[in-house]
């Protein structure tokens, strides 16, 4: 369903926005409604966003948690479609290649094993070699299970044991069995392929605690191994690993100033009137949230400001305060005006090149916070708690920002939003555009695909979402398979080295050269880089022989601008109808295509 036909859509029919912010704060019942309510209103599932076929397979009963990760998925815009294996039958799932699994291959797996599906038990007393074995027996069985993975996976880690026969021993000693599934979730970890997330289940009970997790009751009657309690938390978790592997996760951090980042409003106490610093407690936590935000921010969260404030005012905490941690070179984007905050988040979407859905809001006003949702339902809009003390933690649990294997360019995102903020500034001053990017010293270096590269080829592919052809993504394995015919682009200049930006898929044809996929990140688009990549790509098929070039382009709510660049490049619409239709080129590259103030690098 487009954009314009959810806009259609009566608010009645969205039930409660998907159940906002402070979902998980409800009694498990009203959710459970909530989640009921929204499986059986079609049409508005249908108008939640991207469509995702999902398919769950473990070792216990499914029922309850399958009929609420509809509504979880549907917090972050996707319509899921869910399934459920046989009960039990998480192995012989992957293992039947004639099974249901295979025969309608979904577009991601949640695999759900248990504790109770750990067969190589160390032995009380044992030493720290047989315990270690023993380790290695059980991630035998799942490294040789990863290998049968048709699509990529969310798995929940082993869930610690509730019971203790050895007492403190059992968490610490060889033998002992809560140490054994403690190691078993390391390894699993560190050994995870690309394709797999894991979500951290300890956490979880951590979270929750043990008497709302377990229900042993519950298990001897129907086979499910956590609380009905347990269920709305479980089901977000897995929700949020699957939007994170699939580049549905947000990726700004939208803050107020004033009560948000300090304490007090800074126009009317002046610099030395607000609360930061170790000198009151208040002051201090205000100092632990800018923490933590800076930690999300070396991560890759991109960090933009939204005050109402004249911006001489709004700066100087930045400028001269010396309790600040976050920095005015930290912010991508800054804007503080008397302007409503909807339209400010709107112009802040502009300005990074991204969608509202990628914005989260943090912001102590009821009123604004309340403004926004009305306006702007894609925006995540916090409710900040009136203790600032707990402001990390309301941005913790949202899980906004879910990350499954953080890349060099995920670590670089944030950095690299500032640097091209800073460009554009500049860009926007420039007379010739052409000698402002060649000043840059721009280099296009084609990076070779292996294991340096193969997480970013794969992650890039999965999370772009604009200049994307198609939803067509491919594993890790499929990637290493096909890498002579994958043209991967680095992009480097004086200011950054901004990592893997765009990766073309490509596969000879008899008189042709098909490209399968072509992707190439948001945070590129001002630089010509589509040039030199079609460049590329022309100079591939003359080695091949191919006399022209392929593509499919299938229509989405975030590709659009496609319909207007491939023209450009040399594109023109054959066969097709509705939102999917055949492109084609000639092999050569148009004359001026190329990009004539970068260097192309190769290897």
């Amino acid at each position: 369903m487009t954009a314009q036909a959810r806009k259609s859509l009566p608010k009645e029919d969205i039930p409660l926005s998907f159940g906002g912010a402070d979902l998980l704060s409800r009694p498990v019942e009203e959710i459970t409604r909530l989640a009921k309510r929204l499986n059986e209103n079609k049409m508005a599932l249908a108008a939640v966003g991207s469509e995702i076929k999902v398919m769950v397979l473990s070792s216990f009963l499914t029922d309850y948690l399958v009929e609420m990760l509809p509504l979880m998925f549907a917090r972050r815009r996707l319509a899921a479609t869910i399934t459920a294996g046989q009960y039990g039958a998480l192995v012989p799932a992957l293992l039947d290649k004639e099974g249901t699994l295979f025969a309608d291959i979904p577009d991601f797996l949640i695999l759900l094993p248990s504790h109770r599906d750990l067969v190589h038990l160390p032995t009380p007393g044992c030493d720290a070699k047989a315990a270690t074995e023993a380790v290695e027996k059980e991630m035998a069985l799942w490294t040789d299970l990863w290998t049968h993975l048709p699509c990529p996976a969310v798995q929940l880690s082993f869930d610690p044991p509730l019971l203790r026969p050895q007492g403190d021993q059992d968490g610490l000693a060889p033998g002992g069995f809560v140490r054994h599934v403690r190691r078993v979730n390391m390894e699993l970890a560190d050994r995870a392929p690309s394709q797999i997330t894991l979500v951290d289940c300890e956490h979880l009970v951590q979270r929750l605690g043990q008497e709302k997790w377990y229900d042993p009751r519950l298990y001897h009657m129907c086979k499910q191994p956590f609380s009905f309690e347990a269920l709305p938390e479980l089901a977000d978790s897995l929700a949020a690993a699957v939007a994170g592997h699939g580049g549905h996760g947000r990726k700004v951090l939208v803050l107020d100033l004033d009560n948000t980042l300090w304490g007090g409003v800074v126009g009317d106490v002046g610099l030395e009137g607000l609360e930061l610093g170790p000198e009151t407690p208040e002051g201090e936590a205000f100092i632990a949230f800018q923490e933590y935000v800076a930690a999300l921010n070396r991560r890759g969260v991109v960090l933009a400001v939204c005050s109402k404030n004249t911006e001489k005012m709004a700066r100087l905490p930045f400028q001269e305060h010396s309790g600040m941690v976050i920095g005015e070179s930290d912010i991508s984007c800054f804007i503080a005006n008397f302007e409503d905050k909807a339209s400010n988040l709107l112009t802040i979407a502009k300005e990074l090149n991204v969608g509202l859905d990628a914005l989260v809001l943090a912001d102590d006003s009821p009123v604004e916070r309340a403004w926004v949702r009305e306006q702007l339902p894609e925006v995540l809009v916090l409710n900040l708690p009136e203790e600032p003390a707990d402001f990390p933690r309301t941005i913790d649990e949202a899980k906004a920002f879910p990350v499954g294997r953080l890349t060099a360019e995920d670590l670089g995102r944030a950095t690299s939003y500032q640097v091209r903020a800073q460009t554009r500034s500049a860009m926007s001053l420039a007379g010739d555009m052409e000698a402002f990017l060649a000043g840059l010293e721009p280099a296009a270096i084609i990076e070779p695909v292996g294991p340096g590269s193969l997480d970013r080829i794969v992650q890039l592919i999965a999370k772009t979402n604009q200049f994307k052809l198609n939803p067509t993504v491919f594993s890790a394995d499929e990637i290493s398979k096909q890498a002579k015919h994958i043209i991967a682009l680095r992009l480097r200049d004086k200011l950054q080295d901004y990592g893997i930006v765009s990766v073309v898929v490509l596969k000879p044809g008899e008189e042709e050269l098909i490209i399968k996929n072509w992707v190439m990140s948001c945070r590129v688009f001002s630089r010509r880089l589509e040039y030199v990549m079609r460049h590329l790509i022309s100079e591939r098929a003359r080695e091949l022989g191919a006399q022209c070039l392929q593509l499919v382009y299938r229509e989405s709510d975030r590709n659009s601008l496609l319909v207007d660049l491939l023209p450009k490049l040399g594109f023109t619409s054959g066969e097709g109808s509705g939102d999917e239709a055949i492109w084609v080129s000639a092999a050569d590259s148009p004359d001026g295509m190329l990009a004539h103030h970068m260097t192309i690098v190769r290897s």
